[in-house]
This record gives C-alpha cells, sequence and structure tokens, in this order.
C-alpha cells in the first residue's frame, strides 16, 4: 500500500501548533463555576455501558456513562459530528488539518488543548480526569497509546486507508452513546448521495472527474476512486479519469513531468482549507507548469478547489457531496 501521502498530509496534524483556544474546568475540578461545570457536562457521552468496543490496540471495554472525553486527532471531529464534546483535544487552529466543519469551530475553541499532533502532554492529560481518551490517527505515527492507557482507557483507532475513518467514526459512536445520531449521519449521506446519482445521472455519465495536489519537491499527487473524496464520488455516481480509476492505491505519487496523466479528466478538483478558503499554495504553483495549462480541464476552467479533501467522516462527507452537486448544476 501507499501511505505516502497519506502519511504526508498526517504530518501536518503532527505539525499543527497552538494559536488560540479558550479553556473549560476539568471533569474532576473542583472549581465552584457553574459555567465550567455546565460545559463538562455538554462534552459529556452518554453511553450507557459498560461496551466492549474493538480497536486497534484490541479489545476496550469502555466504562458506563462516560462524561469526560479527550480526543487526539481525527477523533475530534468524528465527535463532534455526533454532538459529543470531548474536554480535551490536540490543538484545533486556523492551518487545522482537521478540518471541522463552520457549525463546530466555536465549540472546538472551548474545548481543553493538551498537545499538539503526536506531541501528547500526558500530565495536562491526567489533569482533565477523563473517564475515557480517543486517538485516531496514521498508524505511521507513535501516539504514545500504552502511556494515555494509563491515565484512562484508550480507543486507538490506527488509519492506514481513507475508509478506516468512517469505520472508526462508527465505532467511536457505539463507545459513547451514539449509535443513533451516527445512523442518521449515515442515513442522510447515503439519501443525498442516491439523489445527486438520480437526479444528474446525464451529466454524471459525461465527464470524468480527479483529485490533483501537491505538497511540492516537483511532485504532484492524484487521488484515486478510493481515497477521501473519490470515495463520496464514487457514491454519488461519478466516472473518473483513467489516473484516478486505479484502485490498488488510494492516492498516486507522480513528478510534475506527468501532469499529462490528467489529460482525459473533466474536472480536476483541488484540495482547499477550510479555515482560509484558499488552495495550498504547492497546489496552486502547479500551474506554473506548461503541461498543466494544456490539460483539457484547465482550458475549459474546470479546475474546481474543494473544501474536505481529506474528508474523515460523515458530516465532512455530506458537505462534499453538497459541492459536488453545486459543480453538477453548474455544467
Amino acid at each position: 500500500m501507499n501511505t505516502r501521502a497519506l502519511t504526508s498530509r498526517s504530518v501536518r496534524i503532527a505539525a499543527v501548533a497552538a494559536t488560540t483556544a479558550l479553556t473549560l474546568a476539568a471533569c474532576g475540578s473542583n472549581g465552584d463555576s457553574k459555567d465550567a461545570s455546565a460545559g463538562a457536562s455538554a462534552a459529556a457521552g452518554s453511553a450507557a455501558g459498560p461496551v466492549v468496543v474493538e480497536a486497534t490496540n484490541g479489545k476496550i471495554t469502555v466504562p458506563a456513562g462516560v462524561k469526560c472525553i479527550v480526543s487526539i486527532s481525527y477523533a475530534t471531529g468524528a465527535l463532534l459530528d455526533l454532538g459529543v464534546q470531548p474536554v480535551g483535544t490536540s490543538t484545533i487552529d486556523d492551518n487545522n488539518p482537521m478540518e471541522l466543519l463552520p457549525s463546530q469551530t466555536e465549540a472546538a475553541k472551548k474545548i481543553e488543548p493538551i498537545g499538539s499532533g503526536i506531541e501528547i502532554n500526558i500530565e495536562k492529560v491526567a489533569s482533565l480526569k477523563p473517564d475515557l481518551i480517543v486517538v485516531e490517527g496514521a498508524t505511521a505515527f507513535d501516539w504514545g497509546v500504552k502511556k494515555l492507557e494509563g491515565v484512562a482507557p484508550t480507543l486507538y483507532f490506527g488509519v492506514d486507508t481513507p475508509v478506516d475513518l468512517l469505520n472508526a467514526q462508527e465505532k467511536i459512536a457505539t463507545a459513547v452513546g451514539k449509535e443513533a445520531e451516527f445512523k442518521k449521519l449515515k442515513s442522510d449521506y447515503d439519501a443525498k448521495a442516491a439523489k445527486i446519482k438520480t437526479d444528474y445521472a446525464t451529466k454524471l455519465n459525461s465527464v470524468k472527474w480527479t483529485i490533483a495536489s501537491s505538497y511540492g519537491g516537483g511532485e504532484f499527487l492524484v487521488d484515486t476512486s478510493t481515497s477521501w473524496v473519490g470515495r463520496v464520488l464514487n457514491d454519488a455516481g461519478a466516472k473518473f479519469s483513467q489516473a484516478s480509476s486505479e484502485t490498488k492505491e488510494h492516492e498516486t505519487t507522480y513528478s510534475v513531468e506527468k501532469l499529462d496523466v490528467l489529460a482525459d479528466a473533466d474536472i480536476i478538483l483541488v484540495p482547499r482549507t477550510a479555515a482560509t478558503g484558499e488552495v495550498p499554495q504547492d497546489t496552486k504553483d502547479l500551474d506554473k507548469q506548461p503541461s498543466w495549462k494544456n490539460l483539457k480541464a484547465v482550458q475549459a476552467g474546470k479546475v474546481v478547489p474543494v473544501t474536505y479533501a481529506t474528508s474523515d467522516r460523515y458530516g465532512t462527507s455530506l458537505n462534499v457531496l453538497d459541492q459536488i452537486e453545486t459543480i453538477l448544476k453548474g455544467l
């Protein structure tokens, strides 16, 4: 499996630095603030438990009625999707690669930072007295799971491929007693994808899609039909360019001299950062290549930025479906 691109994107998680975050009292705090107590309660899940959840680190027993959850990496967005606000999280800021939905950003600012990326402050985590710790991150990194297990029951979901993130969200929902919320998210997603597939069948049959990005270094990436956005496109009935039709890998790396692999694409999607609304500079710089300018999609003005290009859960996947529908309406 080609993990280079998945790891490269995850490196941004490991490199995120704190810029703005408000604090919440720890669940076990003796503080008198009613607001702090209310905030801690709002963070709680509602699992009846105890429940056994199979995670990458084994079969973990989650205690009944977890109240305080610390989330690390992608787990934060997965929990917020379910209506559960953690009391602690690896830092979320304007460069956040987890890309929260607009409706989640204010809630995220109120979560106590417990470190950045894989640099987790174990003492800080312990001070929050969590009932449960949830880690969802690339297996290429050491998330310090053994140390976290010494603080509280820890669910670690290792991510090797994009679909692992969706599977993890379902298990997280089970762990925190939010199965109904998860089922609704998935049902809404399935219904939306089916509607697009039906309503835009003619247009979907007439165009080929691809997803391209770059981290510089004379290389670019092509996402395939099993990638983050590729999976969503596939569910909506889209057809793919030849380079994106490959299913063995979710992403393939090419040198910029090979930009002509995108020649048959009618629409090229490029990533746009949710917090800034901007396409990353390395991807923008692809337009400096003469072969980029010769691409059919470029000449037709069909290079389209897409937010949540690393769609990691059903909340962002629904948003991507909305963006796909907007593109189809404009064809």
